[in-house]
């Protein structure tokens, strides 16, 4: 479907996305002490409706951590992921000697794993906006992260309607990580309140 955006606003977009999630993946493999690498960064315009069929299922059942974006720009990110591969992503947080801190076990210690996820959300969103905030000398902070569990349609709407975005086209920007060479099944995604992105496109001259 036609874009609002031109290929070099878009281009130049995912060039910050990629600055700054390679700082987060930076910042992860220093914190675990193991490699953790990021794919380029998705960028994709569509339908508010296509993205249930093109991304995700609106009735699957995820975990989402939301953190709130202020200051110069504002916005919402969401680590998203289905729970049984959210929890198999806390546990790379987690002491490796620890069994009730490993994924088959984590049903134990739920508290833990929660507080790990919100954690890894804290440091990729984070280390994403230090990265972002030094490239284009803007001033940006950070809520506490949020832990919510519930249907994917009935989290992304939310978040869309408390942000002001009601065009039935969305901007949706994700980025993934690899752990060990795996894909950790999960992304981090922002949704801009309206504005924001044409502030941006303005700092980056496109």
């Amino acid at each position: 479907m036609p874009s609002e955006f031109s290929t070099v606003q878009l281009d130049a977009l995912k060039e910050v996305i990629n600055i700054g999630g390679g700082n987060a993946a930076t910042s992860l493999s220093q914190l675990i002490n193991k490699p953790v690498h990021m794919t380029v960064p998705t960028i994709e315009v569509m339908a508010y409706e296509d993205m249930f069929e093109q991304v995700m299922s609106e009735d699957t059942m995820i975990d989402a951590v939301l953190t709130k974006m202020f200051g110069q720009a504002e916005g919402v990110f969401l680590l998203v992921g289905l729970e049984e591969d959210m929890k198999h992503l806390a546990s790379i947080m987690l002491p490796e000697n620890s069994e009730t801190m490993l994924p088959e076990n984590s049903e134990t210690n739920p508290e833990m794993i929660d507080s790990a996820l919100k954690e890894l959300a804290n440091i990729l969103v984070n280390s994403f906006l230090n990265a972002v905030t030094k490239l284009l000398d803007i001033n940006l902070l950070t809520s506490i992260p949020l832990l919510t569990r519930d249907m994917f349609g009935a989290i992304v709407s939310s978040v869309y309607m408390e942000s002001g975005q009601y065009d039935d086209t969305i901007l949706i920007l994700k980025n993934e990580f690899y752990y060990m060479g795996e894909r950790m099944e999960a992304a981090l995604y922002f949704v801009p309140t309206p504005g924001v992105l044409d502030k941006l496109f303005s700092v980056l001259g496109v």
